[in-house]
């Protein structure tokens, strides 16, 4: 990975943009997928606005750890609506079920069980926090064009290369993929990590997800302990 990086960081824009225009969904999916499971434990921070059941909730600033094995994340909300909200995921320890602990007066009540399919968990969320990992994220991405191929495919507009240096592609279903997870999707690829770090995601009744990952980085000290809370 290190001698494929080292080679992107050479390649011109134009040259990076041919090399990605060139490449199909699934090819670069692929390239995600391996990628994202030779990070190892990493760190990013993510701006994250969703709308849930029928409301366009506030944008979010989250601090996000991840360890690929066992699967553990580690969640801390900076700024937005849930300010202050620390949420742990281990299925070494339970499988099911986050360790969460809400910022002020409810902060002191402690941290609490929650199942990650609940509604407390999924109040402002369309996700189980094991979805913002990359690999989940790309998996939800291949499930969808999987499904848009059985009706006929997805049509493609490369944008190229955006002003952060992002490669950006948009995507759109169909006609008769109006019931699909994304009618639109706007993927952007950091071109070094090989990994979507925005998107863009609409349904049929407009905007549903905005996910922007930035300062991507391996650490070895991220604490999943559901005690740390």
């Amino acid at each position: 990975m290190a001698e494929r990086r080292a080679h992107v960081k050479t390649l011109s824009k134009e040259a990076l943009a041919e090399l990605f225009a060139a490449a199909s969904p699934k090819t670069l999916l692929e390239a995600g997928k391996v990628s994202a499971a030779q990070l190892g434990t990493y760190e990013t921070r993510v701006v994250k606005r969703e709308r849930v059941s029928g409301e366009l909730h506030k944008p979010q600033t989250i601090k996000l750890a991840v360890r690929q094995s066992p699967r553990a994340l580690r969640l801390e909300v900076l700024e937005g609506p849930a300010k202050g909200r620390k949420v742990i995921y281990d299925s070494s320890v339970k499988k099911n079920e986050i360790r969460a602990r809400e910022a002020g007066v409810l902060g002191l009540a402690g941290a609490v069980w929650v199942d990650m399919n609940g509604g407390l968990a999924r109040r402002d969320t369309n996700h189980p926090i094991t979805d913002f990992a990359f690999t989940s994220i790309i998996g939800i991405l291949e499930d969808c064009f999987a499904k848009g191929e059985a009706v006929g495919g997805y049509a493609r507009k490369d944008e190229g290369i955006d002003a952060a240096g992002r490669y950006c592609v948009t995507f759109t279903a169909p006609p008769g993929g109006q019931h699909l997870y994304a009618t639109r999707a706007r993927i952007c690829m950091d071109p070094v990590l090989a990994l979507p770090v925005a998107l863009e995601i609409d349904d049929a009744r407009g905007a549903l997800e905005r996910f922007d990952f930035t300062d991507v980085q391996p650490v070895s000290n991220a604490d999943f302990s559901p005690s740390s809370l």
